[in-house]
């Protein structure tokens, strides 16, 4: 752990020591938000629902500074989460994101960036599906990553080349005699080839690779390759589209799991059809890295559609719904578990400094096993100062 730790620090310290050494154009932007609400089912209850009211503060500070030929940014967010009637479950979140990009040229560019996450999750969800009644409180997750990139040229551009080197390690700071043997170690090599058809169409080629190492539970470390062949089309502000399709294959350290493989997908497609209406699609599948105790691994399948539509300039809609697959494979079985999520968020900005929200989200369960199916109703009203 020494040795990746120091590879992750290594990386955020040159964000901030390179950017200092040059003369930058800077922006700061502060917001300060305050939400307040209510939750039907707040343990994820398939019955015996118990309900809550919900307080959430938030800060977020957005640090830019750009030269000619750099930027330097750091994107920070805490927010506090409080409940009436659970107070174990008060908790803190964080995120910290500092990235550097140095361009040679206009068609070469360099990027490092960093990555600290602070976050908690629910009791009834995650580790503790259908067990929230057995836990006083939810499971805090730490991640320490950091990236280096390059990329050689732009959208304009006959070709496009992209190398990204990934390190993450990511630990359960509760409940250490269950969740130590989910310590993951990750060190990924993502590299990208985009060439020019005719016009903003691409033909697009991806590559990854991946180590995964769990270095309390070695049975199920892993090596992870995927290979993905598609069009990415640009043909003007109005439509965007991004389609690949693939293979990925899991090997095992240990002769005692059997190696696995899936058809794999990537899309994402937006649409612009005026000036105040945005839809937006994504949809993927791929092998992923398990949040069950007793799995080895999961096939997650995730489809959304977002639709953000602006009736003045001042008063805004986003409606979003989804449907979330995932299937946790073990040595002997696999469980399915499909989730349907909505979200309704009506936005009203009074000024530039001040704005108001009213946000309703829903959740919903379907497993293929066990008593744990729920829905849960959430519904809330914030404000949001910027500074």
């Amino acid at each position: 752990m020494s040795v990746s730790r120091f590879f992750v620090i290594c990386a955020i310290y040159c964000t901030y020591s390179t950017s200092a050494l040059a003369e930058f154009d800077n922006d700061l932007a502060i917001n300060l938000s305050t939400e307040a609400g209510y939750i039907d089912n707040f343990l994820f209850q398939p019955e015996n629902e118990e309900s809550t009211a919900f307080y959430r503060l938030a800060s977020d500070l957005a640090f830019s500074a750009k030269s000619q030929q750099s930027a330097f940014s750091i994107n920070a967010n805490i927010a506090t989460y409080l409940y009436a009637n659970f107070d174990d479950d008060n908790h803190t979140d964080y995120t910290i994101i500092p990235k550097y990009q140095f361009k040679f040229s206009q068609n070469q560019r360099l990027h490092v960036s960093g990555l600290l996450l602070n976050d908690f999750t629910y009791r009834g969800t995650g580790l503790s599906l259908g067990q929230a009644d057995q836990l006083e409180k939810g499971d805090i997750q730490e991640t320490l990553g950091a990236i280096i990139g390059y990329e050689y040229g732009t959208k304009e551009s006959q070709g496009r080349l992209n190398f990204d080197l990934t390190y993450h390690e990511s630990e359960f700071t509760t409940r250490r005699t269950d969740t130590n043997r989910l310590d993951t170690e990750i060190l990924a090599l993502k590299s990208s080839f985009d060439y020019l058809l005719s016009g903003k169409t691409f033909l697009a080629f991806d590559l990854d690779y991946k180590i995964i190492d769990y270095p309390n539970d070695p049975l199920i470390s892993r090596d992870s390759i995927s290979g993905l062949i598609g069009v990415k089309w640009y043909t003007t502000v109005i439509s965007e589209l991004n389609f690949l399709v693939g293979y990925q294959n899991l090997s095992f350290e240990d002769s005692r799991l059997i190696d696995d493989s899936a058809f794999k997908w990537r899309f994402d497609y937006t649409w612009r059809p005026s000036d105040y209406t945005t839809l937006h699609i994504v949809s993927n599948r791929k092998f992923d890295e398990t949040y069950r105790l007793i799995s080895s691994y999961r096939l997650a399948q995730t489809h959304q559609i977002d639709v953000i539509h602006d009736f003045t300039e001042s008063l805004s809609v986003l409606f979003a719904i989804g449907i979330n697959n995932d299937e946790f494979i073990t040595p002997q079985s696999s469980n399915d578990e499909d989730y349907l999520v909505a979200a309704l968020e009506l936005n009203y900005r009074y000024s530039e400094r001040l704005s108001f929200k009213f946000a309703y989200d829903y959740k919903s369960l379907d497993a293929n096993y066990g008593d744990i199916d729920f829905t849960q109703n959430k519904v809330g009203i914030g404000i949001t100062l910027n500074l």
